[in-house]
């Protein structure tokens, strides 16, 4: 499964966003070296964006957006994509175990006790299991249109995003699924992603084959068979957000995170999608806030 993310960052966003510098840093994991951009000072903001397989420069406005809130945001680069390509290796840390490992080995890296982690879409399912491994290094979670505390079937559809697709489209959709083109149906998807139909036509446009890496897909198989976050009356508390575009497609898995993580805050962004950040800048900051 691809959970849907993007690839590129809106070339429409507002200069201040784009003028909040960032830096490439690389860190010891196992197997091998990884990648993070660190964008601004303060406390730690740990960000995991989605995919599986999809490079991290999507979310380097939002990266930008949490800096400017005066944190420092760590956009982490996951294993296989990116500047983290080289670290793919055999795949054999292709597994939610290798994840949650990779995540707090950049927590020691970035020397910092207890981080707030960031997780959108697909890479919500990483801070989940990262926050249950854990609990005692995590100060708060902010699930960003997130999938849920399993990847099971959600209580509620997550296929509504079709009804947004013109007849041309789904039809396209269908036809790339069935022929096995990943990267044609995930450029339909994502236009199919925005409360704003331009904006989803430009970033699907904008989607570029290399920063897609379809050999990481391996990870999302060990998720569907391993990823399970169990209700847990024990476990450390900290606050848990769930943040999302109102019409996003995901929200279908919003019912299950109530046992996983109780007391858990939902806030809706109004007119967004998948990318909140983008279809409402100012809606999302002042949420993150």
């Amino acid at each position: 499964m691809l959970a849907a993310a993007a690839l590129l960052a809106t070339t429409d966003a507002p200069a201040s966003a784009r003028a909040t510098a960032c830096t490439l840093r690389h860190f010891a994991a196992e197997n091998g070296r990884l990648a993070y951009r660190s964008c601004g000072t303060g406390k730690i903001v740990l960000i995991l964006p989605g995919g599986p397989g999809l490079d991290a420069d999507y979310m380097l406005d939002f990266a930008r957006m949490v800096a400017r809130s005066g944190r420092r945001a760590i956009l982490f680069e996951p294993r296989g994509t990116g500047a983290s390509r080289a670290a793919l290796g055999d795949g054999s840390r292709l597994t939610v175990a290798g994840s949650i490992a990779d995540v707090e080995a950049l927590r020691q890296a970035v020397r910092s006790d207890r981080v707030t982690v960031i997780g959108h879409s697909f890479g919500g399912a990483t801070a989940q299991a990262y926050a249950a491994a854990y609990p005692r290094n995590v100060a708060r979670l902010i699930l960003l249109d997130s999938v849920g505390p399993t990847l099971g079937r959600p209580a509620l559809p997550i296929d509504g995003w079709r009804e947004r697709l013109t007849p041309e489209q789904l039809s396209s959709y269908d036809a790339a699924r069935a022929g096995g083109d990943r990267i044609a149906a995930m450029r339909i998807k994502f236009a199919a992603s925005f409360y704003d139909v331009g904006q989803g036509k430009r970033f699907a446009k904008q989607l570029v084959d290399s920063a897609i890496h379809l050999d990481v897909a391996p990870l999302s198989e060990d998720y569907q068979r391993h990823y399970s976050i169990p209700a847990d009356a024990a476990r450390p508390r900290f606050p848990v957000v769930i943040v999302a575009g109102d019409v996003d497609w995901i929200r279908g898995y919003e019912p299950a995170f109530g046992a996983a993580w109780p007391g858990a805050r939902l806030l809706t962004i109004p007119r967004a999608g998948h990318f909140p950040w983008i279809d409402a800048s100012a809606a999302t900051s002042k949420a993150l806030e």
